[in-house]
């Protein structure tokens, strides 16, 4: 198992070497100029100005120049100055990632939990009234927007029935300790993150269980006369599960990155607004260390995935 871990941790380093890369490339060359946009509307401002910035942001070095630039202040966890803020990313990045990644984990927690049973319990009642309610739900879970639903739950829940808050992520006076204030917060953004993979598990494990359960091996274990409920959790299960793992591959740093609408939504202190103003004012170091971090954790989901994988079908590792 070590040296699988190993296997895939070396490749996942071009990987994310080529996302930084293109990502660099597409911004620079993308029309636009931060230091136009710094000096706009401002009077008196000369050329030599003008060029000591761009010399202060290092924008007046080649391409190649400010790539292994770049690099080499990744290499020191060094992500530079903002230009919008002028303030270190690295502390905006500290400051703003882990709410991203508490509304991703959570969102995650809640499609996984309430998709696969959905999922379970369809497949068991075939053809039933649950297994048609399910099926509408994982239709109408990827028709329905993601920001019309926080709209929606914003509108219903806060305004109208005042359950939970509009936005933000603590109550002002509020201590940060304050848990259940923060889990009030939490509901709306978590739910309208998780409501498109609460029906893609759902339908993808429907489907996955109900293929498992007419194999040859399933069928053994019901002529041996086993209980229903041993063949469905205990055998067919643990095989059915093996293509969600396949589909969270990479789901963490979907959920970061999707999180940006959402996060605008319920004006969520997280990567997503940050990285939106950053994208508008051509903030070159706050977008370049998002596409970083969303890089790394698109590496990591995929090789935990690999390693569930490995651990669920031990046939993998060779």
């Amino acid at each position: 198992m070590g040296r699988f871990i190993l296997r895939r941790l070396l490749q996942g380093i071009p990987t994310l070497f080529g996302v930084t890369l293109i990502s660099f490339a597409l911004w620079r060359f993308s029309p636009g100029d931060p230091v136009s946009r710094l000096v706009f509307g401002a009077q008196n401002v000369t050329a030599e100005e003008i060029a000591a910035l761009r010399h202060f942001y290092g924008l007046d070095q080649s391409l190649p120049e400010q790539y292994l630039s770049w690099l080499g202040r990744i290499a020191h966890l060094d992500f530079g100055q903002s230009f919008l803020y002028h303030r270190p990313v690295t502390d905006m990045i500290m400051s703003a990632l882990p709410n991203t990644l508490q509304l991703a984990l959570v969102s995650l927690t809640i499609a996984l939990v309430i998709g696969i049973p959905l999922g379970v319990i369809a497949a068991r009642s075939r053809g039933s009234f649950i297994d048609q309610v399910v099926r509408v739900f994982g239709v109408a879970g990827h028709a329905i927007p993601s920001f019309w639903f926080g709209y929606l739950f914003i509108l219903v829940f806060a305004v109208q029935f005042g359950l939970f808050p509009v936005g933000g992520m603590l109550t002002i006076g509020k201590s940060e300790l304050d848990v259940a204030d923060r889990l009030r917060h939490l509901v709306g953004p978590a739910i309208a993150l998780s409501l498109a993979g609460i029906a893609n598990y759902s339908r993808l494990m429907r489907t996955e269980t109900l293929d498992i359960l007419g194999q040859d091996f399933i069928r053994a274990a019901q002529a041996k006369g086993l209980r229903p409920r041993t063949v469905l959790y205990v055998h067919a299960l643990r095989n059915a599960l093996l293509p969600i793992i396949t589909a969270l591959g990479g789901l963490l740093a979907v959920l970061v990155s999707g999180s940006l609408v959402i996060e605008q939504v319920f004006a969520w202190p997280g990567m997503g607004r940050m990285i939106y103003e950053a994208a508008v004012s051509k903030d070159y170091p706050i977008v370049m260390a998002a596409v970083f971090i969303s890089g790394f954790l698109l590496v990591i989901s995929y090789i935990a995935r690999d390693i569930a994988y490995g651990v669920a079908d031990p046939r993998v590792r060779r």
